[in-house]
């Protein structure tokens, strides 16, 4: 199907209003449409052919360039990482600033760089093959308000690690932090002795920029962090897609789990930054023999156990309409609950509360919001089919806390996600570079699951037969 102007802006405009009120235009007033060198243009179309000579540039400059720059890119953005975390809360409102002062820090730490790439040959008396991997060019990278900065970090990492370039189209509720980060992420490369222009941005984030980046023949892949629609946009494009849509993260505490840890690692995981991560913890689904236990592990760590009264007075201000009030995306804890008549200190981290059914709106959507639905169920088979049903077939993130291997094993094969997490908070994931690093778009809807460097470039093959077999 071809790609309509006037679809690409009814669905990004309800990308952008899904999660916050914004009049679909956002200006960063500091740009000059490129001429101070930041990147930062006053039209998309400058930035798309910016970005796309810098690209060249990059891949003469050699490989052994790209360690240094993103060395550099690693240094400066961790000496932000405070500052892109204040910008990020006053700008959004949503989260805490001490999470995204770590989001940001594991985004420079943890991101893969240059090293993910390897050239590989294998020689036998008659032939030699050589398998290396080549960038796309010019990536267009739609980047989320839940994670606007640390996004922007792993991607620039991971994609000029490929050799490529980047447009970034940031959300507009999260504007001027993104340019903020790009800014300094420009500056970076430059300093470093790459060229400039590696990472652009439009000086004002509007619909209309994304139609640019759709149909232009010079971006030669698009990066969709965010929501279904604009993933399945994407894909209309025509062109090479990574896209990483929605999560809704199932954890399943069976009764073989340590239900004190369970707790911890539950309420630590769907706390962290107000559960604005697609990949925490979403619905909570308890063997029934052994629920009491964990509501009570529960309420001695951090968490507010709900009553069924309680539970829908917070129900009746999180949900509107059957969908979920974007008007509490990213509070506190005791926030929502104070707006809901009830009272509870600055320590509460996390509500929690038993839902009647699996059909229950916040079991159903994404609810970004430290409000954690717990289902019963009478046995591990029904845990599980209820996490396949839950989980929405996003191919995202699920969690399982148990001590039996055949249990965790079964699971693993049966609920499909990009992410499996055994016996320990959603945050697990973001793995040092040691353990395969971290990844800030996972694309289920794609398949290309964590992404790295490796997942922005192109497999070549060269063939050489009767020669280069210097050994017999």
């Amino acid at each position: 199907m071809a790609i309509d102007e006037n679809q690409i802006e009814e669905i990004v405009r309800g990308v952008v209003n899904n999660l916050i009120t914004t009049s679909g235009t956002s200006t960063f007033k500091e740009s000059s449409a490129g001429l101070s060198g930041n990147g930062l243009f006053d039209k998309v179309e400058d930035a798309v052919s910016a970005a796309k000579d810098a690209q060249p540039k990059l891949v003469l400059l050699g490989r052994e360039a790209r360690f240094k720059i993103i060395e550099n890119i690693r240094k400066r953005c961790l000496e932000n990482a405070e500052k892109f975390a204040r910008l990020t809360v006053d700008e959004t409102g949503i989260g805490v600033y001490e999470d995204k002062v770590i989001k940001n820090q594991v985004a420079v730490n943890f991101s893969p760089g240059p090293e993910d790439l390897d050239i590989k040959t294998y020689s036998n008396e008659v032939s030699t093959i050589s398998i290396d991997r080549a960038p796309y060019g010019l990536i267009a990278a739609i980047t989320p308000m839940t994670n606007p900065t640390p996004g922007i970090i792993n991607n620039s990492i991971v994609m000029i690690s490929a050799g490529n370039s980047i447009m970034f189209l940031p959300h507009p509720a999260a504007h001027k932090c993104s340019l903020e980060a790009i800014k300094i992420i420009h500056a970076a490369i430059v300093e470093a002795g790459g060229p400039a222009n590696l990472v652009t941005a439009a000086s004002q984030s509007k619909v209309e920029n994304v139609s640019v980046a759709f149909k232009s023949d010079k971006v030669d892949m698009i990066t969709a962090t965010g929501g279904p629609g604009i993933v399945r946009l994407s894909m209309k494009s025509g062109k090479k897609v990574i896209g990483a849509g929605p999560g809704n993260p199932p954890v399943i505490v069976d009764e073989t789990a340590d239900i004190e840890n369970a707790a911890i690692e539950i309420m630590n995981g769907a706390s962290f930054d107000n559960n604005i991560l697609c990949n925490e913890e979403k619905a909570c689904i308890c063997i029934r023999s052994i629920s009491d236990k964990l509501l009570s592990a529960f309420s001695r760590n951090n968490t507010m156990v709900l009553s069924r009264e309680q539970a829908e007075k917070v129900v009746a201000l999180v949900v509107k309409d059957g969908e979920i009030n974007k008007d509490y995306i990213g509070k506190d804890a005791s926030k929502i609950l104070k707006d809901a008549g009830i009272d509870a200190g600055p320590s509460i981290r996390l509500a929690v509360f038993v839902a009647d059914s699996e059909s229950h709106p916040i079991i159903q959507h994404e609810q970004l919001m430290p409000v954690l639905p717990i289902l019963l169920v009478d046995s591990f088979e029904q845990a599980v089919a209820a996490a396949v049903r839950i989980e929405h077939a996003f191919g995202h993130t699920a969690m399982i806390h148990s001590k039996d291997i055949d249990r965790i094993t079964s699971f693993g094969q049966v609920i499909g996600t990009t992410n499996v997490i055994v016996n320990a908070r959603s945050q697990a994931m973001a793995a040092d570079l040691s353990k395969g690093g971290t990844a800030w778009t996972i694309a289920g809807a794609t398949g290309e699951g964590n992404t790295t460097p490796r997942s922005y470039t192109k497999e070549r093959r060269i063939y050489i037969s009767g020669a280069m077999n210097f050994v017999k």
